[in-house]
């Protein structure tokens, strides 16, 4: 293949990438508006889950959400109120704000996790395995590399 050709495929992926994740979004906050949540304050709640094993800082969610801190702090004060999250001073900082899923979150989240395997599967239906793992290594070296960016 030509260095052409791969340009060529690296503009478009580039592109798709920004796409997908608008689209995503729509059809996830679609989805999501009969129950009063957002995409975001979703991938909130997934960062805390799946991310951390003990409470982390609204920096450390800003950090792994891409989002500014002033974005994650507002996005906190709205699932703090629909009583998803609680925003906790650290025992050895007072500055430092930590974030705790609830109860609430936990069982809204599990209620919903039939649904959301569902959506999956039929999303990554018609993509072979070969092809998932190769999408996978895929996007975790270009993650690596925005990263280095940083």
């Amino acid at each position: 293949m030509e260095i052409r050709d791969d340009l060529h495929m690296e503009k478009h992926i580039f592109g798709s990438i920004f796409v997908l994740a608008n689209k995503l979004q729509v059809v996830l906050d679609r989805e999501l508006a009969k129950f009063d949540m957002t995409t975001k304050q979703w991938l909130m709640t997934a960062v805390i889950e799946e991310f951390f094993d003990s409470p982390p800082t609204l920096k450390e969610v800003s950090r792994v959400m891409g989002s500014s801190h002033q974005n994650v702090k507002q996005i906190a004060l709205k699932l703090e109120k629909k009583g998803y999250l609680a925003l906790e001073k650290d025992n050895n900082d007072k500055r430092v704000i930590r974030l705790r899923l609830t109860e609430k979150s936990y069982s809204f989240w599990s209620q919903r996790e039939p649904d959301s395997d569902l959506f999956l599967r039929e999303l990554f239906r018609d993509i072979k395995d070969e092809e998932l793992v190769r999408m996978y290594r895929g996007i975790y070296k270009l993650s690596s590399k925005i990263e280095e960016t940083e």
